[in-house]
């Protein structure tokens, strides 16, 4: 009885182990996902990755023919939020 417990104990142990070095590699590889896929909204146009030196860089998903006074404060609101959890990543 006492060795089933004590195996099951390190089988507990190695689960926790292995879940903490995936988590370690885990979520820097999300954060850098999180920033590629949010980086058009929150960051300008990347050359090479968003358009090639010497042609005109597309135009920002924020800046659609939107100007910031006609945005609602929602929307503003909104985006200032997207803005700070991306840069936290």
């Amino acid at each position: 009885m006492a060795s089933s417990n004590s195996e099951k104990m390190q089988e507990q142990i190695t689960l926790s182990r292995r879940m903490f070095i995936a988590g370690c590699f885990g979520l820097p590889w999300l954060w850098i996902c999180n920033v590629l896929y949010f980086r058009a909204k929150v960051f300008q146009p990347l050359v090479f990755l968003d358009y090639w030196p010497g042609h005109v860089p597309p135009p920002r998903a924020d800046q659609e023919g939107n100007n910031d006074q006609e945005q609602s404060v929602e929307e503003q609101l909104n985006r200032m939020e997207l803005k700070k959890w991306v840069k936290r990543s």
